[in-house]
């Protein structure tokens, strides 16, 4: 004698003994007599075919639900399947030759069927069908929305966290995760979530849903897995009492990259074929996205590496310039000295001094530009550090007999970091005194000062042979220079740094061949800037 048991409803955990005949569900005087008030006077029944059992709608109000699916027309009903009439949940539990429905000693159902299974595929796609009406069409612009979401984000932990949130937006679900596969095929939880009433208990893992899952690459829908002989060594699908799970592979273009599987009590909710379409379309979408994100992640890693490659080429050449000027200039002491010629070593010395010089000031601009930093600001007397750079230039200057010319204006105090100005302004007269000639060269350093405006400049101009219309755009760039072997190109890339963390700009003029400006323009007091100096500067 075949049973049905109810399992959620006014009459739960009744169980009805069905004789071998055609029988009635319903809520008048019917073989299955439930008091639930959606559910209709004659809403379904059940009648036995060819050694088994159908069952069919009786044109009820709420209709009849064969696990999560709506019958039109007779159907199989198997053991383990669940039927919902109205809000009431039950389980058939036999054939016409089987005993009652087993239960474990917590009274809970432990009987199981595999309700479908969807290939996963790109023709997973949710498509909307009359059959399968607005849930179908919701279920497409639910997939679109998310493929619009994720498809910005550009890590894989995000991407499947995310993912996860919003199927839970749109599943019920008590748990669910989302596991990758290594190298070795191994796989590891990457995302998991709970529902809000859950308690934090260990995600539940069952191995042997997932292997089935990944060996047919096919999402599954198990009504309760827990007695389905395929997964009867599943322990963990036991022990956590699954009764209704949805599993299904993350898919790339050629291989299984994982598994989404959630998971609910069928007290609270049963899946249906469109869910596991759903979530079977999914799992098919985040393997290409998955995919899409790590040759994102591999070009940005060759890039990387790239510039690094490019970077050390280029500070191991100027590195090397500078070591065989100074080994040269060392050669030159020690044979002056192994002469006793002092007046030899004399002269070469200032050539040791200044390629050590050129290596500290290599140094310092490159750790000034990779290093992200705030200003430290104070009260600066600007006439003050810019004659202090003067100064230090003046050597240099003497022996090309070039001269240094100052400008400088009466500037109150400013607040600005004087380590970061100090570097800036020595980048210009270096620059400037290694583009002028010798003899012929002059330089000028002035300084303005706009109340109006309320903002300091600082010009450095010389008469050398000017920089080409062309090359204008790229002085700027790290590791760029025209200099040949006497530039590191970090000067001008630093210059600009520092000027912009105090909020200024910096602009350039040249003429060829009579010769280049630099402007340095910064705000007198902290955090002033200028619009239509930040429109210039864009231009």
């Amino acid at each position: 004698m075949a049973s049905i048991q109810v399992i959620q409803g006014p009459e739960k955990g009744r169980t009805f003994e069905l004789p071998n005949e055609e029988c009635t569900i319903g809520r008048d005087h019917m073989t299955v007599e439930l008091t639930d008030g959606t559910v209709s006077r004659k809403h379904a029944r059940l009648f036995p075919r060819n050694n088994g059992w159908m069952l069919e709608d009786m044109g009820s109000a709420n209709g009849t639900y064969l696990n999560g699916v709506k019958i039109k027309k007779p159907a199989r009903i198997n053991r383990g399947d669940q039927v919902r009439c109205g809000s009431t949940l039950l389980v058939f539990g036999g054939s016409s030759i089987a005993s009652a429905v087993d239960v474990d000693e917590k009274g809970n159902l432990v009987d199981a069927a595999i309700v479908a299974t969807i290939p996963s595929n790109e023709d997973s796609i949710v498509i909307p069908t009359p059959e399968a009406g607005a849930e179908a069409i919701g279920n497409l612009r639910f997939l679109y929305d998310l493929i619009a979401e994720v498809s910005s984000l550009f890590n894989v932990d995000t991407l499947l966290q995310r993912t996860l949130e919003k199927i839970f937006e749109i599943v019920k679900a008590d748990r669910g995760y989302i596991m990758l596969a290594d190298e070795k095929g191994d796989l590891t939880l990457k995302a998991s979530l709970l529902a809000p009433d859950m308690l934090d208990d260990d995600v539940p893992i069952s191995q042997t849903i997932i292997n089935e899952v990944i060996a047919k690459e096919i999402g599954i829908l198990s009504s309760n897995a827990m007695s389905d002989k395929r997964f009867a060594a599943g322990k963990s699908v036991h022990n956590f009492g699954i009764r209704s799970a949805v599993c299904a592979p993350i898919k790339g273009r050629d291989r299984i990259l994982g598994v989404i599987h959630v998971d609910c009590s069928v007290s609270e909710h049963t899946y249906s074929t469109e869910q596991l379409r759903l979530l079977t379309a999914i799992g098919y979408q985040t393997g290409l996205v998955m995919e899409n994100v790590r040759l994102y992640e591999a070009a940005v890693q060759s890039e990387r590496l790239t510039a690094i490659g490019e970077t050390v080429a280029s500070l191991s050449h100027h590195i090397k310039n500078i070591l065989q000027a100074l080994t040269a200039g060392i050669d030159v002491v020690e044979m002056s000295l192994d002469r006793s010629n002092i007046e030899g070593a004399s002269k070469a010395w200032p050539i040791v001094q200044r390629n050590i010089a050129r290596i500290n000031d290599l140094i310092l601009n490159m750790l000034t530009f990779s290093k992200e930093r705030e200003p430290h600001l104070e009260n600066l007397n600007l006439s003050h550090v810019v004659s202090e750079c003067v100064q230090l230039v003046a050597p240099r200057a003497d022996e090309k007999s070039v001269a240094v010319l100052t400008d400088l204006a009466d500037i109150p105090p400013i607040h600005a970091d004087a380590a970061g100005l100090h570097q800036a302004i020595m980048n210009l007269l270096t620059n400037a005194l290694e583009a002028v000639n010798d003899n012929t060269g002059i330089i000028t350093v002035a300084t303005a000062y706009d109340s109006m405006n309320r903002r300091v400049s600082i010009r450095v101009m010389d008469n050398g042979n000017g920089i080409d219309e062309e090359l204008l755009d790229r002085i700027f760039e790290p590791f760029y220079s025209n200099k040949g072997q006497k530039g590191t190109g970090l000067g001008l890339a630093v210059t600009r740094k520092i000027v912009e963390e105090h909020h200024g700009r910096i602009e350039v003029d040249s003429t060829t061949p009579e010769g280049t400006t630099f402007t340095i323009i910064l705000p007198a007091i902290e955090g002033a800037a200028d619009s239509s100096d930040t429109d210039r500067s864009e231009r």
